[in-house]
């Protein structure tokens, strides 16, 4: 876990140390329009791994796991090809109305490629887990962010626009090469599997269970650059997309690690008492007091420092990071410990909770909207709904966690 944390924080880390470098190289449309091609490209992903991907850790053999890596291939080769046909369809035959302009620009025809990649990179980084080559994912991961930042700043000195998007492409198959270059197993025993139908009826409770909690989540997470690029335009998007990016790295660097501590803390404790409830008050506790220093300083420093470490330009979205530090205070105490949801095999109730963040949300975002007109209005809607649906998520992992 160590070592697959540190893979984070260096990622993390490049993320952050080329942002003053890229977003003075590009505009805020360019990164509004890597925001939106993420967001659509990441909701479509769930659905292109048939979510067998986790279960590549289950068979006893690595003759099955690896039919399960041909099943993997299939589908996203299968869903991406389906994906090219319908943008191909509505960019130049049917046109559709889209607001979030994803239609608009050529790197459209490049989603259906970033899907298979991201497919084919999801199943290496749980066959890696299944061979416990924990150094080798860190790796991976090191050199796809690595690689997708010098490939950005590159295009960005050339001046080519959609550089950012391109370079989410070219981060994801250096990871690739990677992979398949070190692991001798796979591609040697890849063609030798025959019962591919078999395993997908073996394993078919993670496609049946698994897409619509996913779907969800992601959901949850990748809904609003596409909302807010219909209401307000690519560039507003662009500013929203910096702040979420520049903000989060407490929670994802931070949060993961304590999740990853009390997830193992609290399987053992329920095993042994039938409950967590003490472990479970200490985490809280112990996050909260974390969050309220760490928050409280991205509230009042981040419109100064964005504009200082950025550039003028993006002084607003620094104003963004304010509203947005509120939520991300809340998110900080009750992600950690949503990991009792999984623990006590409640995966349904978490998945309808989080399509119910997602869902009210989108609600709160066009109410904003609608009652006041303005994007820091939706984002005062947006954010007071997250913290509300927060603090339920904290309500049921404390009621999960509590009885015996």
């Amino acid at each position: 876990m160590t070592t697959l944390a540190a893979g984070t924080v260096i990622s993390q880390v490049v993320v952050i140390g080329t942002s003053p470098v890229l977003s003075r190289l590009f505009s805020t449309e360019s990164f509004g329009l890597l925001s939106i091609f993420t967001s659509i490209t990441m909701f479509f992903a769930v659905v292109s791994t048939g979510r067998y991907e986790l279960a590549l850790g289950l068979p006893e053999n690595d003759n099955k796991a690896t039919g399960i890596f041909r099943l993997i291939t299939i589908i996203s080769s299968v869903v991406s090809l389906f994906y090219l046909f319908l943008i191909v369809i509505f960019k130049n035959f049917m046109p559709i109305p889209d607001k979030t302009g994803f239609l608009q620009s050529w790197t459209a025809y490049l989603a259906p490629l970033y899907i298979f990649f991201i497919a084919i990179y999801s199943g290496l980084g749980y066959w890696l887990q299944r061979k416990k080559f924990y150094k080798r994912i860190t790796l991976a991961n090191a050199l796809q962010v690595i690689s997708a930042s010098v490939a950005s700043i590159l295009f960005g000195l050339f001046g080519v626009k959609e550089g950012l998007v391109l370079s989410l492409l070219i981060g994801v198959l250096t990871s690739i090469i990677f992979i398949f270059s070190k692991e001798q197993y796979l591609i040697p025993n890849f063609s030798k599997v025959r019962n591919v139908s078999a395993i997908a009826k073996e394993y078919k409770s993670f496609p049946r269970y698994m897409i619509f909690s996913d779907l969800s989540l992601t959901a949850s997470q990748q809904f609003i650059p596409i909302i807010f690029s219909s209401l307000f335009g690519v560039a507003i998007v662009g500013l929203y997309s910096m702040a979420n990016r520049m903000i989060r790295l407490p929670n994802i660097v931070i949060t993961s690690a304590i999740g990853n501590v009390f997830r193992n803390d609290a399987i053992e404790e329920l095993r042994i008492n039938g409950n967590c409830r003490t472990l479970y008050i200490v985490t809280m506790k112990k996050l909260i007091l974390m969050s309220i220093p760490i928050y409280s300083l991205v509230f009042l420093l981040s419109p100064l420092l964005f504009s200082f470490f950025l550039g003028k330009q993006w002084t607003e979205a620094g104003q963004y990071a304010r509203i947005l530090s509120v939520m991300l205070m809340f998110e900080f105490v009750a992600v950690p410990l949503s990991t009792i949801f999984y623990i006590r095999e409640k995966q349904k109730v978490y998945a309808r909770l989080q399509f119910a963040n997602a869902f009210l949300g989108a609600l709160a975002i066009f109410a904003g909207y609608k009652i006041i007109g303005t994007v820091t209005g939706s984002l005062y809607f947006f954010v007071a709904s997250s913290v509300l649906l927060n603090c339920f998520f904290i309500y049921f992992s404390y009621k999960l966690a509590t009885y015996d």
